[in-house]
This record gives C-alpha cells, sequence and structure tokens, in this order.
C-alpha cells in the first residue's frame, strides 16, 4: 500500500489515466461478454469501445471529433492493455514527477490526439484504439528530459527503435498512430526544452541586473 500511495503521489494524472483504461476495458469484456476479443465487431461486441476508438467515417462525416482522444482508453485485448499500462505507468511517472501534473494531463490529451489523427489520415480504413500514441509520446518526451538533464539519451532511444521494430513486425498494429503520438511528444519536448532555456536565460538576467555594482567596484 505503501508504493500504491507513493505512485499516486508523485504520479496522480498518470494513476488516473491506468485506471480510466482499465475500466473502459472493464466495460468491454462485460458488453462483448470476452476476454479474448473485448471490442468485438460493431453491433455484436462492445458499444462502448466503438463509441470511443477512431472510425473515420464517424470522425468526418459524424464530426465525433472526441474520438480522437478518446480512442486511447480502448483496448484491443488484456496483453495490449498491460503492455501500454506499464509502459504509461513506468515512464509516465517519470515524466510527471520532473514536469508537474499539469503538463503531464496535457501532454497525455495532445500524444492521444497526434496519434489518432496520424491514424485517421495514413489509414482512415482502420478503427484504432490504444493507449500506445501516448506511450509513445512519453518515449520522445523521456529523451527531452534527458537531454535537459544532460544525461546520456541513447537508453530512451533504444526504447523507441526497439518499439518501433516491434510495430513494423506486427500485424494489425497502427504504424502511424505510433508516429502520431512520437510525433506530438516530440513537439512537447521541444517546447518544454525552449521553455526551460528561456527561464533559465530570464534567470541570468535577473541575477545580472539585480546586482546594485560590479566586482570592480568592491575592490
Amino acid at each position: 500500500m505503501d508504493h500504491l500511495r507513493r505512485y499516486l503521489r508523485d504520479a496522480p494524472v498518470c494513476a488516473t489515466f491506468v485506471l480510466a483504461c482499465a475500466a473502459v476495458f472493464c466495460v468491454e469484456v462485460l458488453q462483448s461478454r470476452s476476454l479474448g476479443d473485448p471490442v468485438g465487431v460493431p453491433g455484436a461486441g462492445s458499444g462502448a469501445a466503438w463509441a470511443l476508438m477512431v472510425v473515420a467515417p464517424e470522425i468526418t462525416g459524424e464530426h465525433q471529433w472526441w474520438r480522437l482522444a478518446t480512442s486511447a482508453l480502448v483496448h484491443m485485448s488484456i496483453t495490449h492493455l498491460l503492455l501500454n499500462m506499464l509502459l504509461v505507468a513506468l515512464v509516465g511517472r517519470e515524466l510527471e514527477k520532473a514536469y508537474g501534473a499539469a503538463v503531464t494531463a496535457v501532454s497525455v490529451l495532445l500524444c492521444a490526439v497526434g496519434g489518432s489523427l496520424a491514424a485517421l489520415w495514413f489509414s482512415p480504413d482502420q478503427a484504432v484504439g490504444g493507449a500506445s500514441t501516448v506511450g509513445y509520446g512519453m518515449f520522445a518526451m523521456l529523451v527531452g528530459l534527458a537531454v535537459s538533464r544532460g544525461q546520456d539519451v541513447r537508453a530512451p532511444l533504444v526504447l523507441i527503435a526497439v518499439n518501433l521494430a516491434y510495430t513494423v513486425t506486427s500485424p494489425g498494429v497502427s504504424l502511424a498512430g505510433h508516429l502520431g503520438g512520437l510525433a506530438a511528444g516530440g513537439v512537447i519536448a521541444l517546447v518544454l526544452l525552449a521553455r526551460k532555456k528561456a527561464r533559465n536565460t530570464a534567470r541570468r538576467k535577473r541575477g545580472t541586473t539585480s546586482t546594485p555594482w560590479s566586482s570592480e567596484d568592491r575592490r
């Protein structure tokens, strides 16, 4: 329980997101009555899943744009759910401890939307769901965090390469969605790096202008 309390304290946004995904998955299983195929087919599977996923005609034709965000809550199997939740829980905690809850919440939303937009654009004939869009965005943000701290970026880059290799070689996995989430996370990482640089510059300027005399005046 102590570990759980510590996690909830350190990463409330990631914890909430994980719980939301788990809750949606439980609804999927109850509606479809299948743990192996919780989404099923339209009309005979999980109505909640099909109402939340990226489905091109529903988004572009019916203007159900919320699906770009809610698709991250839907998972196609228990394995799909567990892998994505493990990724969000581990990587997300480090990011949330570094950037805070507000930045993390906005980042989760933007990465989900970025991945969904890419999937909608490049593979409009496929229904897409899953939090891997958020996970890939977090990978990119992890690289940015390492850069901001002056740390070695090889580990997060290898993590991205390995996961992309898995994506390319696995049938039924949305490469466009993963790349879209990765791109969104990359943009967020650049914005956060620029913000940190601007703050450091402003801090240095304040330190210079607040000194009433120079080192030469003190002699």
